[in-house]
């Protein structure tokens, strides 16, 4: 594990999220430990699994855990100049601290210093989570690494497949007059041919009224009472313990959407 490594990615998260928008600065621990998975998985999306920082992730909670990196943000904090506040909090159960550093030349230095797939990667969660906790976590918990291992686990980084590459558009022709007549001729007539079954099915909805009118009498009444005992008694309410079995953390359900 390279300490010094943790240290870019905490220092690169806070500026980041130094530059957002006002209110959406602040991150605590427990954000800027993600956003360093984040970077980490960034990378070894890249590199045949081989992450960043070589920090040993595991399946903990909720998400990613290390908890070497987790001791390292809070010594890295205390070499940078950030504004820190704390606040008691029912849902921490306690105390909570929340960091904001706005550091524009930092920004520009680590950005240099660190991987484009780590800063791309970094910088777009930071925009669309922020210091939300709840789809931060959420979002982590469902990365590869973490749908192929089970409670305890170390994360497997191998599994964690590079975004694909998709090649440049080939230029298109540019459509000739009569090619454009053409194309305006077929859509006038598809929006005709539209019309004219909005028209039908607008005819085919309207009401008629029932002849003969329902009846709404006892008759009725004890329809319904025979039709509902066709069904057989009730189904009575009961309480009981669903036990599952460990395999379900690797089962493919987990992980592939084609399964349910």
């Amino acid at each position: 594990m390279d300490t010094n490594k943790i240290d870019l990615l905490v220092q690169y998260a806070l500026v980041v999220a130094g530059q957002g928008d006002y209110g959406e600065r602040e991150l605590g621990a427990i954000h800027v430990l993600k956003y360093v998975y984040l970077g980490d998985l960034a990378y070894a999306e890249r590199n045949e699994g081989a992450t960043f920082t070589g920090a040993p992730w595991r399946f903990h909670n909720f998400g990613p855990w290390a908890a070497p990196v987790y001791d390292r943000v809070q010594e890295s904090v205390r070499t940078l100049p950030v504004q820190e506040r704390r606040f008691t909090s029912w849902r921490l159960e306690g105390e909570g601290v929340r960091w904001c550093l706005y550091d524009a030349r930092l920004a520009d230095r680590l950005d240099d210093k660190l991987p484009l797939a780590i800063t791309s990667a970094m910088r777009r969660a930071i925009k669309e989570y922020g210091d939300d906790t709840t789809a931060l976590l959420d979002y982590v918990y469902r990365t590869a690494p973490m749908l192929h291992a089970a409670p305890g686990e170390l994360l497997d980084f191998t599994v964690a497949e590079a975004p694909e590459r998709t090649s440049p558009p080939v230029p298109k022709r540019a459509p000739s007059g009569a090619e454009m007549r053409h194309h305006q001729e077929r859509l006038t007539a598809l929006q005709q041919r539209v019309q004219t079954k909005l028209r039908e099915r607008a005819a085919a909805r309207r009401l008629v009224s029932p002849d003969p009118a329902p009846r709404y009498d006892a008759v009725f009444a004890d329809g319904q009472v025979w039709l509902d005992a066709l069904a057989g008694k009730p189904i009575g309410s009961s309480h009981g313990t669903v036990t599952f079995s460990d395999d379900i953390w690797k089962s493919p359900g987990r992980r592939d959407p084609g399964v349910s």
